[in-house]
């Protein structure tokens, strides 16, 4: 991480406030590994084999797929996150941008029991942009967080019925946030400054989009992954996929505008956590847990043409029990409560071929939320329900194309954030096309 980085009271508030809505999973995860996956609402995803972008979720399933295959495709994310308020300035529209998120896997099966792949695909990320002169400006600025995932994976079939697959991540987090003045830190830092009405004055007086923090940054971190599917018969399997806890270490420099000659003021921000530096800047680390999660899924043809599939997934989001900034001396520079509670999700779907070339597939889920009580505004979590539709067309035995869309309707939410109340509304529109090759 770049020496520039900083790691401002504001910054550190607002770094593991971007675990939160505009995602379209609960808090920052990405759900889209696939447009195929995308028309059923991603049900059945650890069951269902349609092409090589079974390596983002269950190794296991390439032992289903008898030929090398690509898949490449893009993910169109469309939100509408708005902000409410009775606070004077603190309401505001569209505060997530439109996003694309790529996909790329191939699958290669070696012989009749072993196939090895790989693929690149985005499972964690999101983005927030608040105008430089906006009121809560201290609260919500501009926030880009995204990991991108880098996967290589093998399979094994141990018995006609059994298969096994294990994968191993390489993930390249990047992370950019800036946060401004706006009103609310002038409010803030009066009130703190009783005792120093002289520099309370100085305080206030900074322009609205004065910048107060900024990070900008990228690190890896590893992990790896583990999958099975047991087939029952042709037409019925299921399959079990686990994901690991990724790490990633920030590492770059903590500074802030406190005093350190203020004694009133340092003994406050010391209670509240944070050192005071006098625009010194200090050494610290952020780590960022990206949490591990299971999934299980089952798939079952009904008849000939017709098939139901289902999925349960389960996040450790609980892991997050706070967000901590330390020196390299080991002394904490910040630290804040967050709470966070572990998230289940819940999806079913079915899928229909009306001919042997086209195939439609349409789905249903819930999305619990992990912020639970402790909402921000730079992206508030809510629980969402997706309704999905797509469908798969083949030009030839080798060569597909996936279409799917998704409407996500999140629930209302209010809370407070600093004391200010906000109610937020948010919904998003996913448009997805994949390109799929059999060689």
């Amino acid at each position: 991480m770049a020496k520039t980085s900083k790691f401002t009271q504001t910054l550190l508030a607002s770094a593991l406030a971007v675990v939160a809505g505009s995602a379209s999973a609960a808090a920052f995860q990405l759900a889209e590994v696939s447009t195929s996956g995308l028309g059923r609402a991603y049900a059945g995803e650890a069951a269902i084999a349609d092409n090589a972008a079974v390596v983002a979720t269950n190794p296991a399933l390439m032992s289903l797929l008898k030929q090398p295959e690509i898949s490449v495709g893009a993910i169109y994310v469309d939100p509408n996150i708005n902000l409410t308020s009775p606070m004077p300035g603190f309401a505001y529209k569209n505060i997530a941008p439109n996003a694309l998120v790529p996909t790329v896997y191939g699958v290669y099966p070696i012989n009749e029991k072993f196939a090895v792949g790989g693929g690149l695909n985005v499972n964690y990320g999101l983005a927030t942009e608040f105008d430089d002169k906006y009121a809560g400006g201290f609260l919500g600025g501009k926030t880009d967080l995204t990991a991108i995932n880098f996967n290589l994976s093998g399979a094994y079939r141990v018995t006609e019925k059994f298969s096994v697959g294990l994968g191993l991540n390489a993930v390249h987090a990047k992370a950019k946030l800036e946060r401004y003045a706006g009103v609310a830190l002038k409010a803030k830092a009066q009130a703190l400054m009783q005792n120093a009405p002289q520099l309370a004055a100085q305080l206030a007086a900074l322009p609205a989009n004065t910048v107060i923090s900024k990070l900008q940054g990228d690190k890896w971190g590893f992990g790896w992954n583990a999958g099975l599917v047991y087939e029952f018969n042709e037409r019925n399997r299921i399959g079990v996929a686990y994901h690991s806890q990724v790490d990633i270490n920030f590492k770059g420099q903590y500074s802030n505008q406190f005093p350190t000659s203020n004694q009133v003021l340092v003994q406050v921000l010391s209670a509240q956590g944070i050192t005071a530096t006098d625009g010194k800047e200090i050494p610290g680390t952020l780590h960022l847990p990206l949490p591990a999660y299971w999934e299980i899924s089952g798939y079952h043809k009904m008849t000939d043409r017709f098939a139901m599939h289902y999925s349960y997934k389960y996040t450790q989001w609980s892991k997050f029990k706070e967000l901590r900034a330390k020196g390299t001396d080991g002394k904490t520079l910040f630290s804040k409560t967050e709470e966070f509670r572990d998230s289940s999700r819940i999806a079913l779907g079915a899928s229909y071929d009306v001919t042997d070339a086209l195939t439609v597939r349409t789905g249903i889920a819930y999305d619990e939320s992990a912020a639970d009580e402790h909402n921000t505004i730079s992206i508030p979590d809510t629980d969402r329900t997706w309704f999905s539709v797509g469908a798969t067309y083949r030009f030839t035995p080798n060569v597909s194309i996936d279409a799917g869309f998704a409407h996500l309707k999140g629930k209302k939410n209010t809370f407070k954030e600093e004391g200010v109340p906000f109610t937020s509304k948010a919904s998003a529109n996913l448009y997805g096309l994949n390109v799929n090759y059999r060689f």
